[in-house]
């Protein structure tokens, strides 16, 4: 008989100053070796539960919690939805040295571990390789890197391809499979087309942190399909449900224009833009690996950072953020970069307070019911779960008076739910006049929606025309 790997009964948990617990006699028993999925709708306590199971609730993060039986692995390995949230050192081959450390490994062995691990996950950097100048995916591979050199019994996965294009996120959960054989794994994870027929069981959540359906996936799909899209779960069939596509728009009037482009980091150029034109009214995407600078060029149009060649507005040069701030709002991929206010509430009122003070505190409301941040409002946007803090991010570009909405993998994180509602939104504001510019790895959304597309290859922004017609 298999033994019970992890295990928590009847856990009662909540954070300070909430009034409802987020779970309330909660139970759940994984075997050893045991792969399994927990899903359920955004904010219902998935990530929570890991870092209880994970040890990392109480143990690190001190939360009121009360439970009959615990049963844990001190040295399980943990891969979170934020890869900056696990790094302790400045570089690379320091932050990966110093996971061997901590298992003593002799010094002359490291360079050799270190390199094979970063093989593993496809990572080439060098020594000297500073781990913030690495872009959101390169890190989550870092984050793979090191939970490859713990050789933990337990792995964690709290969407580790979240930050990853296609391509990279079929090679992760490859190798991924390829080696947790004799691992015990309970992943968190949004995008399940990959791994759903390789975890030996599926439990399902409610909002209410209750686990209410469980058993293998193709049982779960087979009777238990309309609850998960009820709960906004990304199962195999989801997109089914995905609002319709733009119709394609001609004669459009460009707005926007940057001529004779050289997109850089530092002092490193990453690719050209012979001519890139965009009109009012338009949907656009922009494709490519990671590290290859799509959110440099959403930086760039707002006049954040350095780059070769002109840009205009309507005829008028724009040099510096300000000029840009009265035309384009960008949203971070990292939705905490642009909190500024102390609740959710503030966060969007700002916006609609300095368009109308008259109208403001009903846009606000309209708009925390609209993306469901209403139960969330007095809260401070730190406390939030990952998919609200990125639907509180979107809502404050939606709530902003901007021509050209630029948006960094706007839909991370999100269940079906909140994605389907964002994409109604997106099309909504292109049909008002708005234009909306997103980088995404989604091919879902690349295929449907866009009436524009552009991929960064061979050093050159190039469009690839509409993937719709």
């Amino acid at each position: 008989m298999t033994h019970s790997k992890l295990k928590v009964t009847d856990l009662r948990l909540k954070y300070p100053g909430v009034k409802d617990k987020i779970f309330d006699g909660l139970s759940i028993d994984i075997k050893e070796k045991e792969k399994v999925l927990l899903l359920g709708p955004s904010g219902c306590g998935k990530s929570t539960l890991l870092n209880v199971l994970a040890g990392i609730v109480p143990e690190l993060i001190d939360l009121p919690m009360k439970y009959e039986e615990r049963l844990i692995d001190p040295s399980a390995a943990v891969i979170f939805q934020d890869p900056d949230s696990q790094f302790c050192m400045p570089k690379v081959y320091e932050e990966l040295a110093f996971i061997l450390e901590n298992r003593q490994v002799p010094a002359g062995e490291m360079d050799q571990r270190i390199e094979r691990a970063l093989r593993e996950v496809n990572l080439n950097v060098d020594k000297s390789q500073l781990i913030n100048q690495l872009s959101g995916g390169m890190k989550q591979k870092l984050a793979i890197a090191g939970t490859l050199l713990q050789q933990a019994d337990t792995l964690f996965l709290d969407e580790p391809s979240a930050m990853l294009d296609t391509e990279a996120t079929e090679q992760l959960w490859a190798l991924l499979m390829n080696l947790w054989h004799d691992q015990t794994v309970v992943i968190v994870e949004h995008k399940v087309e990959h791994i759903w027929q390789h975890v030996d069981r599926v439990i399902v959540m409610n909002e209410q942190g209750e686990i209410v359906q469980e058993g293998a996936p193709a049982y779960i799909l087979e009777h238990y399909e309309s609850l998960l899209s009820e709960y906004g779960i990304w199962h195999p069939n989801a997109w089914l449900n995905a609002p319709s596509a733009l119709e394609n728009k001609a004669g459009l009037v460009p707005v926007f224009n940057y001529q004779n482009g050289v997109i850089k980091r530092g002092k490193k150029t990453l690719y050209a833009i012979e001519e890139l034109q965009i009109s009012l009214g338009e949907w656009l995407v922009v494709t490519g690996k990671n590290g290859t600078g799509k959110t440099t060029l959403l930086e760039a149009m707002l006049q954040m950072v350095p780059y070769d060649g002109v840009m205009f507005y309507q005829d008028k040069r724009l040099k510096t953020v300000r000029d840009a701030a009265a035309h384009l709002y960008l949203v971070y991929q990292n939705p905490e970069l642009q909190f500024i206010q102390n609740s959710v509430y503030d966060e969007i009122y700002i916006n609609y307070y300095h368009q109308n003070k008259e109208t403001a505190r009903h846009k606000t409301i309209q708009m925390l019911e609209l993306l469901q941040l209403e139960d969330v409002s007095d809260q401070h946007p730190f406390e939030l779960s990952m998919g609200q803090k990125r639907r509180l991010s979107v809502a404050t570009a939606l709530s902003s008076p901007a021509d050209i909405i630029l948006l960094d993998e706007p839909t991370f994180g999100l269940d079906s739910h909140n994605t389907f509602q964002l994409l109604t939104l997106f099309k909504e504001r292109v049909q008002q006049g708005q234009t909306v510019m997103m980088v995404t790895h989604d091919p879902h959304i690349v295929e449907r929606y866009p009436t524009r597309r552009f991929h960064v290859t061979e050093n050159q922004l190039k469009e690839v025309g509409a993937a719709h017609v």
